[in-house]
């Protein structure tokens, strides 16, 4: 491990938890906006791969980042990512997980965001505001943490729209919270989405679009 990644890791871990938002990355379940054009399979494969890329940036900063999921999805997790702590979401949907994520203080990070440092994990898990979000390019958010826990902010919320990320600024405010912005972080939903990620940061992820490709 470099000295780096020990400080991030020694900076972060003591701060707060990392929890990676996960669904069972299974053909025509996971990341079907990649598909078309892409195969299912493909796209299921993909799915998996960002999960491990995210999984070892989170690993930087806390080795017992694990996958928040739902119950349906938590028993293929398991199998596929031995060892790697799976907690299961109370409620339903992404509003569900989010509210349960961040409950005891995790940095909550998208398992859609394979390029993601280090860096920016460990940049949510230490700032001082009571709402962290780190901005996606779709208008929602990539990562988040409360650090004063106010599950009001989550409601009403209008999901998989462009205009999550100003609704939660609005909500947390409107709830009393300090809200800082961290730097953006690119999700993957479309193929167009691949076409700009860094893979040299997203290893797994590379591997895969090579098998594609080749």
């Amino acid at each position: 491990m470099s000295v780096g990644a020990r400080a991030l890791r020694s900076e972060g871990a003591t701060r707060a938890k990392v929890l990676i938002t996960a669904k069972a990355p299974l053909p025509g379940r996971a990341k079907t906006r990649l598909s078309p054009p892409l195969a299912p399979e493909l796209a299921a494969r993909l799915a998996e791969a960002f999960l491990s890329d995210v999984l070892a940036a989170a690993r930087v900063v806390d080795p017992l980042a694990g996958f928040l999921c739902r119950a349906a999805d938590a028993a293929d997790l398991r199998r596929r990512f031995a060892g790697v702590r799976v907690v299961v979401q109370a409620g339903n949907g992404l509003s569900g997980a989010l509210a349960s994520g961040v409950r005891g203080g995790a940095v909550v990070v998208a398992g859609d965001a394979p390029g993601i440092g280090p860096e920016a994990i460990a940049a949510a898990a230490t700032a001082d505001a009571d709402l962290v979000l780190a901005p996606s390019r779709d208008g929602g958010f990539a990562v988040i943490r409360m650090r004063l826990h106010r599950p009001e902010v989550f409601e009403g919320v209008e999901w998989s729209t462009g205009g999550v990320l100003d609704q939660m600024v609005a909500a947390g405010r409107a709830a009393g919270l300090t809200v800082a912005l961290l730097d953006p972080v690119a999700d993957v939903d479309t193929v167009d989405d691949l076409d700009g990620l860094d893979l040299s940061c997203a290893p797994a992820t590379r591997v895969v679009l090579n098998a594609a490709i080749g």
